[in-house]
């Protein structure tokens, strides 16, 4: 009876290992992860800046073009300028509020 407990008892130790080794790839996959995971939230991060900028570029070409395709002389471009100056006033008002 005392080899039958002790092989059990072997074979549980043995599971035990196995199982602690398991737990500790696991702990190192999980950490391999959360580095990646970091990463790819940066890389995100810098994307969407990228983008942003893109965006940012891309309305003011849009507001020089619209300047440039709507206008043909100096009064003109004058008068779309003042309109786009009082737009903008009455923007920072509404914000300053």
């Amino acid at each position: 009876m005392s080899q039958e407990v002790s092989s059990r008892l072997t074979r549980i130790e043995s599971k035990l290992a196995k199982a602690a080794n398991a737990v500790a790839e696991l702990k190192k996959d999980r950490d391999m992860l959360k580095l990646e995971n970091e990463k790819l939230k940066s890389d995100l991060a810098d994307e969407s800046l990228k983008r942003k900028s893109i965006e940012e570029q891309y309305e003011r070409l849009k507001l020089v073009k619209s300047l440039v395709s709507h206008t043909d002389d100096k009064t003109a471009m004058k008068f779309r300028v003042n309109e786009l100056v009082k737009e903008i006033d009455k923007c920072l008002a509404l914000l300053n509020r």
